[in-house]
């Protein structure tokens, strides 16, 4: 009869654990589905890194799977404030960063269906000004210099076009400003993403 009670208790405990798993698992893969346009690598180390904190919450013995999901909180906010520390992290612009940026966007809702793609490919648009200018502005004076004509790469305000070496000094004028744009659109879009991106939990 003993074994039979303690066979029974363990049943009921195989089966809850199944439960426990089951929305654990759902809570994760949901997450996962969120960081679904970042590189594969990253998104399995941030769900690696939740999974232990639900082991660690599990472990405690005491806690149901729904108050250690509320102590996580939502799926989507929690997915968010990853990307938000993905985006913003050493504050620069880099490309690895484009994916969690994608994947940001797509949990802002209305409020950054405008901000985010019109800040954002501005802030790159810029940089990338940035360097072409300059780079256009010296194959300009190169030709010069070697009495060879460019035409595809004039500089031109209103009726006055500037000749090979003004147009590399303006070059690199516009190139300094397409950069400090870009930077400051940038700066300005990690200080949205930061604003939109309440964090509850910080693992």
């Amino acid at each position: 009869m003993e074994q039979s009670v303690d066979s029974i208790i363990g049943t009921q405990r195989r089966r809850i654990r199944i439960v426990m798993n089951q929305i654990l698992d759902a809570y994760l893969n949901k997450i996962d589905q969120y960081l679904k346009p970042m590189p594969a690598s990253e998104r399995i180390d941030i769900v690696k890194e939740i999974k232990s904190e639900l082991s660690e919450l599990e472990l405690q013995g005491n806690l149901t799977p729904e108050e250690i999901l509320e102590r996580m909180g939502g799926p989507k906010e929690l997915a968010k404030a990853y990307l938000c520390s993905q985006i913003t992290k050493n504050g620069g612009f880099h490309l690895k960063k484009l994916g969690a940026l994608i994947a940001f966007y797509g949990l802002t809702g209305l409020s950054g269906m405008f901000v985010l793609p019109m800040v954002s490919v501005l802030s790159i648009g810029l940089t990338a000004a940035a360097v072409i200018a300059p780079v256009g502005g010296l194959v300009k004076f190169i030709g010069y210099l070697f009495q060879q004509d460019v035409p595809w790469i004039m500089f031109q305000i209103g009726s006055y076009t500037a000749p090979p070496p003004a147009a590399f000094a303006l070059s690199l004028v516009l190139g300094l400003l397409f950069f400090l744009a870009g930077r400051g659109l940038w700066k300005l879009l990690l200080s949205y993403i930061k604003t939109v991106s309440h964090i509850h939990q910080k693992l």
